[in-house]
């Protein structure tokens, strides 16, 4: 129903732009009498950290600390405890394709490279590489442009993983649209030794192992696993090889220190795309099946299009902590080699990166009854190196070097935070981020492509958190960000696929993309339900618009020149149905989730329409069945409930899908559980993700097919 009052006509006005924001303070207001049987009386919000000399815990954070600091976020935020999912958690799809605010589109259903989208950024960019910060235990994983190889993540490793999305990602220095997704690894004070095995359809295998131990003041943790698939498709082999590892020691009763080592290789074929027909009755096939004009121009087979990544990273982290004083600091180091071959070029990648964040949190009622105050100083910097190759129509095999060039780029983020306490029931949230960012390119080739890039901002947050009782809270915030483009968007690479000889690069002269938010929503929890809800618009300027050409690899990057919009709804709802179905301790229960995503142009060539990228309604369901001997039943369903268009032109679109699936766990007994995981279990024929274009023509390779029914049995053994 609000979605339907917050559907835009073609083009909108400010008068039902500003409606907008009526309907959603409605909604939250609406929600008083619902809340009104829960105690009003005065309660301070307890979520404060206190910090004592009587020792610094080794985890840090740990699920209280994480649990307490999200919180108190003026803002949409999931913390999601890896041990509870329940079955599958080979991919990061896995362990976050059910939350609100969150939405992840497959491309190959593997170990590859899912469009991960946070509130609309950096959703145009194929693969995925910007829009959101990436961190492993703080610290980020993103190269300093801002872009990153998602199929670093590797969740089997981690304790939980923290998202913030939006800018209540600044004290982690989030700078974009998105916000920031933060792993915390695994360490020896909370895993325990255990082995994995899973296998499912189109041979899909998984293996992991870890190993942990604590002694008094000192514990480590190693964990290896490999992954590979199949694929549903012709020619979407993937694999993966992920090996991590941390030492924690306690130096002194206040200062802990811990060390981290990563290696991971992920490779995986790129099926491509298909027309939309092609798509719907073979869904399975590739450009070189068939016998067209185009199966022969961009035949997969012989182009052989792949990426293989890999990366190597270090990183240690310090934390000093003395009565209601603490602080952190943390380095890291990291080295990424990443070649990423289309259908018509080879890129290659050399990339070192290095980078340091120091914290300090000082707590205490100097100025109200309880005040936080927050300063964190961030930098990183990238030596990248990148070359391009003209791909061989005939073996995919190197062509000419065609682009050789050194990028540079770097971040130095200064960001305060203070967080006061003006009565029991209300909490004050105002921040300031400044940021410096350079991104520099060099050209190797004397082909005079030379580019100077200087992106600085100030970009403030207020927000202001309302205890309504002790279990349910209301929050609100305004906020501001300033994203840098990466070199995936300053530099276009131009490939033909009848004339290769001619490809060439180019370089683009880019702003950043800036946006102003409001913010609000609420959360909590009353008897047998729960919820987390925010509602969000976004005023972009700038916003960086990628389009491909034709053949749907050779793009480029631009600054739209007129406003976009980004509003949106991020909703969850768990509800208790009955704690004695069929059995005592039969507990039954349901969740939800939908996101609402209304991204349109408010201006320009495409005044009114949406942009592509994003389903605008996409609705999750799951009943779940749990008893106390250890058995879990939970089927469900992913809608997408309206046709998305794939180009800006809103002339091709994506069909409306509805997938079935079922989980099922059983803990055997103390140490050993199996499990069962199947996806479209219907058989639905659908497309997972597309090519965004300005205008999409029918006929162009734009789809890529959805997968089959499929299914995956487990085995977890803790010893």
């Amino acid at each position: 129903m609000l979605s339907q009052l917050l559907k835009r006509k073609p083009v909108q006005s400010v008068a039902l732009q500003k409606s907008y924001l009526t309907i959603c303070l409605t909604a939250a207001l609406i929600s008083t009498p619902i809340i009104a049987n829960a105690s009003a009386s005065g309660i301070v919000v307890d979520e404060y950290i206190e910090i004592n000399s009587q020792g610094a815990e080794r985890t840090f954070p740990t699920i209280d600390e994480a649990r307490s600091e999200l919180k108190k976020v003026a803002g949409g935020t999931n913390l999601i405890e890896i041990a509870k999912l329940p079955a599958r958690q080979a991919t990061l799809q896995d362990a976050l394709g059910f939350e609100p605010g969150i939405i992840m589109q497959s491309f190959f259903g593997g170990n590859d490279q899912p469009r991960f989208n946070i509130r609309g950024s950096g959703m145009q960019s194929n693969p995925v590489n910007r829009g959101i910060q990436l961190l492993y235990d703080g610290l980020p994983i993103n190269q300093a442009d801002g872009s990153f190889i998602i199929g670093f993540l590797d969740v089997k490793s981690a304790e939980m993983v923290s998202v913030y999305r939006g800018a209540n990602a600044q004290r982690y220095g989030g700078t974009t649209l998105g916000g920031a997704v933060n792993l915390h690894s695994q360490n020896g004070t909370n895993a325990n030794p255990s082995i994995r095995l899973e296998y499912g359809n189109d041979n899909r295998l998984g293996l992991s192992g870890q190993t942990s131990g604590q002694h008094d003041d000192w514990d480590y943790y190693i964990n290896a696993s490999h992954d590979s698939y199949d694929g549903y498709r012709n020619h979407s082999e993937s694999e993966r090889n992920n090996i991590s590892a941390n030492i924690g020691v306690d130096i002194s009763d206040t200062i802990t220190n811990r060390s981290y080592f990563q290696w991971s290789d992920n490779q995986f074929d790129i099926p491509f795309v298909v027309p939309k027909d092609r798509a719907i009755s073979a869904p399975k096939e590739v450009l070189g099946d068939g016998n067209t004009p185009l199966d022969s121009l961009l035949n997969v087979y012989k182009r052989d299009p792949f990426r293989d990544s890999a990366l190597i990273r270090v990183a240690n982290k310090t934390r000093f902590s003395s009565n209601n004083f603490q602080q952190e600091f943390g380095v890291f180091y990291q080295d990424v080699s990443d070649t990423f071959t289309d259908p018509l070029a080879h890129n290659v990648t050399e990339s070192q990166d290095v980078g340091f964040e120091y914290a300090a949190r000082l707590t205490g009622d100097y100025i109200t009854e309880f005040d936080e105050f927050t300063l964190s100083v961030s930098g990183n910097s990238s030596d990248m190196n990148r070359t391009y190759f003209a791909n061989s129509p005939e073996d995919g095999s190197k062509l000419q070097k065609f682009g050789d060039l050194d990028l540079e780029a770097s971040n130095y983020i200064l960001a305060l935070q203070w967080q006061a306490q003006l009565s029991q029931n209300i909490q004050l949230v105002a921040a300031m981020q400044g940021v410096i960012a350079n991104r520099d390119i060099s050209d190797n080739k004397a082909m005079g492509l030379n580019q100077e890039n200087s992106y600085n901002s100030v970009n403030p947050k207020l927000g202001v958190n309302y205890q309504f009782s002790e279990d349910v809270r209301f929050f609100a915030n305004f906020s501001s960000t300033n994203e840098a483009p990466t070199y995936w968007e300053l530099v276009s690479a131009s490939v033909s696929p009848k004339n290769p000889a001619m490809a060439k690069v180019s370089l683009n002269e880019l702003a950043a993309q800036s946006s102003n938010t409001i913010e609000f929503g609420s959360s909590g929890s009353i008897g047998q339900t729960q919820w987390s809800m925010a509602l969000y618009r976004s005023d972009i300027d700038d916003e960086l618009i990628s389009i491909v050409s034709d053949f749907a690899v050779n793009g480029k990057t631009d600054n739209y020149d007129a406003g976009t919009i980004h509003q949106g709804i991020e909703l969850e709802w768990i509800q208790g149905i009955s704690e004695s179905l069929f059995s005592a301790g039969g507990n039954l229960s349901s969740k939800l989730v939908y996101n609402y995503s209304d991204f349109y142009f408010s201006g320009g060539e495409y005044q009114g329409n949406q942009i592509a990228g994003v389903p605008e309604h996409l609705m999750q369901f799951e009943l779940r069945y749990q008893t106390v001997s250890g058995l879990y039943i939970a089927p469900s369903v992913k809608w997408q409930i309206d046709d998305t268009a794939i180009d800006h032109a809103n002339s091709q679109f994506q069909d409306a899908h509805l997938l079935v699936g079922l989980q099922m766990a059983y803990q055997v007994n103390e140490d050993l559980r199996v499990y069962l995981d199947g996806q479209n279990l219907t058989d639905e024929n659908y497309q997972t993700s597309y090519v965004i274009r300005g205008y999409s023509n029918p006929n162009q390779p734009s789809y890529l097919p959805g997968f089959g029914p499929s299914v995956s049995l487990g085995i977890n053994y803790s010893f």
